[in-house]
Parts: structure tokens; C-alpha cells; sequence
């Protein structure tokens, strides 16, 4: 029996053209994310970026199931953790920004999972990519400011 490596992969499209496009688009609201950060000087927080913003780009291009959108996950989950430990060191205010981000983007998920995958699922995921740009950016600010008053 041969195995075929390079087989003819079947369609495994999860989400309409028109969600497709809709999450596409708001993949690039990470590009403010990662220019704010620059602008900030956390340029390890940039590198995690650029990997977000590349994985998305990449996956949410051709929304399908399988590598791209494995990779797309784990980054997203990296770059979370690393934000959230980085907001650990800012102040409690940050803290508490990750905490409420978090209910809110669990809660998103959820209701957009109950939804499977048409219109009001893109809505909620839209929510989801929103709600941790302004996560990010709150985060940016408050180590700016934290920057700027250690002087």
C-alpha cells in the first residue's frame, strides 16, 4: 500500500466568501497594533506581532482547515500569553484589562461557535480580533506612560 503525500488536498472551506473577506480585512487592524508597539520601543512584543499579522494575513487570504490555520491559532495563543505576562510587570491596571478582554473574547467565541460558522459567527470573531487590538494597544500605552514617567 502507497502512501500519497502530495494527494490532491480536498476543499476544506469553513466560512463563506463574504466572512472570508470581512475577516480578512479586519486582520489588518493588527498592522496598528504592531506600529504602536514600535513606537512604544517593545520591540520583542514587535516580533510577536509580525508573526500575527503574517499568520493571519496567510490564513484568513484562503480560510481553510488544516496547517495555516493550526499555525494562525498557536500564534495567537503565544502572543496572548506573552502580552498577558507582559502586563504583569506594567501595573494592575493592565491586568485588569487582560482579565476583562479575556471574559469578553471567551465569551465571543463561544456564542460565535454556537452560531457554526455563517454570518453572525464572522460578527462575533470580528468582536474577537477587535477586542485584542484595543487589548494590545491599551497595554502599549500604559508601558509608554509607565516609560515616560521612570525618566
Amino acid at each position: 500500500m502507497v502512501i500519497q503525500i502530495f494527494s490532491k488536498k480536498k476543499n476544506c472551506k469553513y466560512v463563506s466568501y463574504e466572512s472570508e473577506h470581512i475577516l480578512f480585512l479586519s486582520s489588518f487592524q493588527l498592522a496598528f497594533a504592531l506600529m504602536f508597539c514600535i513606537y512604544c520601543e517593545l520591540y520583542y512584543l514587535s516580533i510577536m506581532n509580525v508573526g500575527l499579522l503574517t499568520t493571519s494575513l496567510l490564513h484568513w487570504n484562503k480560510p481553510e482547515l488544516g496547517l495555516r490555520r493550526s499555525i494562525d491559532i498557536l500564534m495567537a495563543i503565544m502572543n496572548i500569553i506573552i502580552h498577558i505576562i507582559y502586563s504583569f510587570q506594567i501595573n494592575i491596571y493592565c491586568v485588569l484589562i487582560c482579565f476583562i478582554s479575556t471574559i469578553l473574547v471567551t465569551t465571543s467565541y463561544l456564542i460565535g461557535k454556537k452560531f457554526s460558522y455563517n454570518s453572525y459567527s464572522a460578527i462575533f470573531h470580528l468582536f474577537i480580533h477587535t477586542t485584542g487590538n484595543f487589548t494590545a494597544l491599551t497595554i502599549y500605552y500604559y508601558a509608554k506612560k509607565k516609560s515616560i514617567n521612570s525618566l
